[in-house]
């Protein structure tokens, strides 16, 4: 029997045990607020047949303030909803929730101040009265506080419970807000009052939101069912950011909204920001960052949470169907025993198949490294990044972003070559992009760029942040010893040189405008980094602070 054959028999085989059709199933799924494009994905299923396509009729309901939608969920009375991060803690504390996909790869929950308050950073919240949703801030702003060692420990700062409302920041009750970077900040906008933000996620706290989610009980009874709806939602998430302007008309023409066009758009421009990371697919979820928000929320949490508790939250669709057709192969195998030579050559074909995907899988993956990563420190190389920083510069160029590049160089590097050998210098390379790459978030880009330099792209990621990350790597790397061959003791030190790329500057950055673009921010990083290594080495400088000192001499 040849392999072609085989897999005709395979595929037959599965025709078979994929009896009877699904019936039309119908499911109610609970939106997590009101109408508005932050459930696009879902309209667009609706409306391009695409929950249809999976045999499946959609009842889509409207959130509100008085639904606990983790509840009507676990109770049946919905079959799926949307959370944020308080699916988690419904997991830790025992509900057994199971996340489908995470539709937004970072909260787009941020602190909102008026610009008057003067509030740049965690550090200037002393005394100050913060308003939030919940009367209690999220596990991910209390991460970014912690990490900035905000005096929010202290009792002098009061948090208020409020419905993400803009009338007390802007009468002067409350110092700060809550807000959603999709909602609030337009509204100030729009009104002419300028605002500060303070974003997580310039931090380094990189925390999904918006899961799409269902029971543990509708999994374990019909997998296929919850499969089948992941699938049209994702392909609906990605016609309706292909196409916002038609969706909006959707909106507009079928469900109750009460926002208006213009903010309907604002409010798709920046979701695409948060939705959109070409390194991961469309809702995809990375099991070490749930567990890392899991370990947050306990960390912040009174309650004694066991880590345990998580087990099954990531429960997969694929596991139960190997389970469903295991029992279906065991059914099948009763009016084939008669056969039992055909199904001995089988299984034997099937080994011989499973062997070869194994090494074609293998081999795909060895290819892809070869040409994307550095063979001596196993990070993203030169070529690599080129690709990453030409999509970064076009994405911020077509939506008005903004981007950060950091520039790296071992200092004093041939030396230590020369005074300790290449094998000890490639030592230090490898280690130095090992910290590199630890320090970073996934959405980041950490590459060598040749011989001793690195070169890191943060997304959304002013020049500030982005400071900030450059020293606390510098002095981790300062801090990190080699023991040479003779026995000595060596300590490298690293200079930094950042830049920050803003498609759209205001008329008082005209010249750091005309610099960035005449010279793209990868060379403005390099001088800011000729700069620190120019002047006394192992610092951080930035090319806003070179350019100062330029337009000051010109």
């Amino acid at each position: 029997m040849s392999l072609s054959l085989f897999r005709q028999f395979a595929i037959f085989i599965t025709i078979l045990s994929s009896y009877p059709v699904h019936a039309l199933d119908t499911v109610n799924f609970d939106l997590r607020w009101n109408h508005q494009f932050q459930f696009a994905g879902y309209y667009a299923a609706i409306e391009k047949g695409y929950y249809q396509d999976e045999d499946i009729k959609v009842n889509i309901r409207a959130g509100s303030a008085q639904k606990d939608n983790i509840d009507e969920v676990i109770s049946g009375r919905t079959d799926f909803s949307i959370s944020n991060s308080e699916l988690i803690q419904a997991r830790l504390q025992g509900k057994p929730v199971v996340a489908i996909s995470a539709l937004f790869q970072y909260s787009p929950e941020v602190l909102l101040s008026l610009k008057s308050s003067n509030i740049h950073n965690p550090s200037a919240l002393k005394n100050k009265i913060i308003a939030t949703n919940s009367g209690q801030l999220e596990s991910h702003l209390l991460a970014m506080l912690d990490m900035q060692d905000s005096p929010l420990a202290e009792p002098l700062t009061i948090i208020k419970k409020s419905d993400f409302a803009l009338e007390p920041l802007i009468a002067g009750k409350v110092d700060m807000i809550t807000s959603y970077l999709t909602n609030q900040p337009y509204t100030l906008s729009k009104m002419g009052i300028d605002y500060n933000i303070m974003d997580p996620q310039a931090y380094g706290i990189n925390f999904y939101s918006d899961f799409l989610f269902t029971s543990e009980q509708l999994i374990s009874t019909n997998y296929r069912l919850v499969e089948r709806f992941q699938r049209a939602s994702i392909r609906g998430w990605q016609y309706a950011l292909a196409n916002p302007d038609e969706i909006i008309n959707l909106i507009l023409a079928k469900y109750p909204t009460t926002k208006s066009v213009d903010a309907l758009r604002y409010e798709a421009k920046m979701m695409s920001t948060i939705m959109r990371n070409d390194l991961v697919e469309l809702g995809h979820i990375n099991p070490s960052r749930i567990n890392a928000m899991a370990k947050s929320i306990i960390e912040f949490s009174e309650q004694n949470y066991d880590l345990a508790a998580m087990d099954g939250f990531l429960t997969s669709t694929e596991d139960k169907s190997i389970q469903q057709f295991q029992w279906r192969l065991r059914f099948l195998l009763l009016f084939f025993i008669i056969a039992a030579c055909i199904i001995g050559l089988y299984f034997r074909l099937h080994h011989k198949l499973r062997l070869e995907i194994k090494e074609q899988r293998l081999l795909t993956r060895q290819l892809k490294a070869a040409v994307n990563t550095d063979p001596l420190s196993g990070i993203y190389n030169r070529r690599k990044f080129a690709k990453c920083y030409k999509h970064e510069t076009e994405r911020s160029l077509r939506y008005g972003g903004k981007f950060s590049i950091v520039m790296i160089d071992i200092d004093n590097f041939k030396q230590t070559n020369d005074t300790y050998g290449h094998e000890f210098g490639d030592e230090v390379i490898k280690k130095v992009a090992s910290i590199l790459a630890d320090g970073v978030r996934d959405i980041d880009t950490c590459a060598r760029y040749g011989g001793e330099e690195f070169i890191l792209l943060l997304p959304n990621t002013d020049e500030y942040a982005s400071g900030v990350l450059a020293e606390r790597l510098r002095k981790k790397i300062q801090q990190c010893t080699f023991i040479a061959q003779n026995n000595d003791i060596v300590t490298i030190t690293c200079s930094f040189g950042v830049a920050q790329f803003q498609g759209n500057l205001d008329s008082t950055s005209r010249f750091v405008v005309q610099q960035s673009q005449h010279e793209g921010t990868i060379a403005c990083a390099d001088k800011a980094l000729y700069f620190a290594k120019k002047n006394s080495r192992n610092r951080v400088c930035y090319w806003s602070h070179i350019t100062e000192v330029l337009a000051d001499t010109a």
